[in-house]
C-alpha cells in the first residue's frame, strides 16, 4: 500500500516539476520581462473644456495633465485628462472624489533605453489617495515592440484639483520584442559562369 502512494504521488509531481522546469528555460527567448517603480507625479495645467455641470452630484472638465516619472521610467508624458466629479451623500456624509481618464506621449528613458511611448490611465482620486492603471506602448519604429502596463497608488502630497501637483508610487512591469521574422535568403542570381 506504502508503495502505491510514492507511485501515485511521483505521477503527479513529476509533471508538476516538467512544466515549471520548462517555464524556467523559457523565459529568456523572444520577449523579455522587465520590472520596474518609481514615482509619478501629475500636474494639472491648462483647462481644455469645462467645467460642465451635468447635475448636482456629477461635473466634467478636461485638462492637461503632466505626468512626471522617476524611478525605472525617467521622463515626462503630456496628456489630455477627462476628470468626473462626484458628490456623493451617504448617511448623512458627503464624499466627494474623481474618477479619471487621459492619454498622451511619453518622452525619456525605460530601463536604460531612450523611448517614445503612447501612454493610456484611469484612476480614481479624492482628497487624500490615488489609485489608477497606466499602459505604454511603442510609439516610433524602433520602439514598437516596446509594450508595458503598472499601476499607482498612494498618499497624495499636493492638491488634486485645479492646479497643484500630486506624486505617488507606481510598478510596472514591461517587455522588449526581440523576435524578428528574417526571410530566408534565396539567390535569384540566374547567371551562370
Amino acid at each position: 500500500m506504502r508503495i502505491w502512494a510514492i507511485a501515485v504521488l511521483l505521477a503527479i509531481l513529476l509533471p508538476v516539476v516538467a512544466v515549471t522546469t520548462a517555464a524556467a528555460t523559457h523565459a529568456d527567448h523572444d520577449d523579455h520581462l522587465n520590472r520596474g517603480m518609481g514615482t509619478v507625479t501629475f500636474t494639472q495645467g491648462a483647462t481644455v473644456s469645462g467645467p460642465t455641470v451635468l447635475n448636482d452630484h456629477t461635473t466634467i472638465v478636461k485638462v492637461h495633465e503632466t505626468l512626471s516619472f522617476t524611478g525605472s521610467m525617467i521622463g515626462t508624458a503630456l496628456t489630455i485628462e477627462r476628470d468626473v466629479m462626484h458628490t456623493v451623500t451617504d448617511d448623512g456624509k458627503t464624499m466627494m472624489f474623481t474618477t479619471f481618464h487621459g492619454r498622451g506621449d511619453f518622452t525619456g528613458t525605460l530601463g536604460n533605453d531612450q523611448v517614445t511611448l503612447h501612454i493610456k490611465y484611469e484612476g480614481v482620486k479624492n482628497s487624500t489617495f490615488a489609485r489608477g492603471n497606466f499602459v505604454v506602448s511603442g510609439d516610433t519604429s524602433q520602439n514598437s515592440d516596446i509594450h508595458g502596463e503598472g499601476h499607482f497608488r498612494g498618499t497624495l502630497t499636493g492638491g488634486v484639483e485645479g492646479g497643484g501637483s500630486s506624486t505617488v508610487n507606481y510598478m510596472m512591469h514591461w517587455t522588449v520584442s526581440t523576435h524578428t521574422e528574417e526571410p530566408e535568403a534565396r539567390d535569384t542570381d540566374t547567371d551562370t559562369d
